[in-house]
């Protein structure tokens, strides 16, 4: 990664950074989408069966909106949270790690939503 950095140099890897932080917030907000989807489904495989009742329905409403409101607060603190670290240690071997980890579990929920 000192490569990069050095290639680049202090300007072109912050510009970098924060483009690659803007695609990871962008990308978070969108599987906020997907993970609701995936649960829904997966309660609705599991719970709502042939069952004809509307409890099923409000049940799942109600599992949604509050998957939502978490997966809302989680996608807050940690673009927030992230966005500060990449911006003091941008450049640094331990900041890409971070990144790559962030994008690697993002890409792993949306493979995972292949399959659910």
């Amino acid at each position: 990664m000192e490569r990069v950095t050095a290639r680049l140099g202090k300007v072109g890897t912050g510009v970098l950074v924060a483009i690659l932080w803007l695609v990871s917030a962008v990308l978070g907000l969108w599987e906020i989408f997907i993970i609701r989807g995936m649960v829904l489904r997966i309660y609705s495989r599991l719970f709502v069966g042939e069952s004809t009742s509307g409890h099923e329905y409000w049940g799942g409403v109600t599992l949604g909106n509050w998957l939502v409101l978490i997966l809302g607060v989680v996608w807050i603190a940690t673009t927030i949270g992230l966005g500060e670290y990449y911006y003091k240690h941008h450049g640094e071997p331990n900041s890409w790690r971070w990144l790559g980890r962030v994008l690697g579990v993002e890409v792993a929920v949306l493979v995972l939503a292949l399959f659910i």
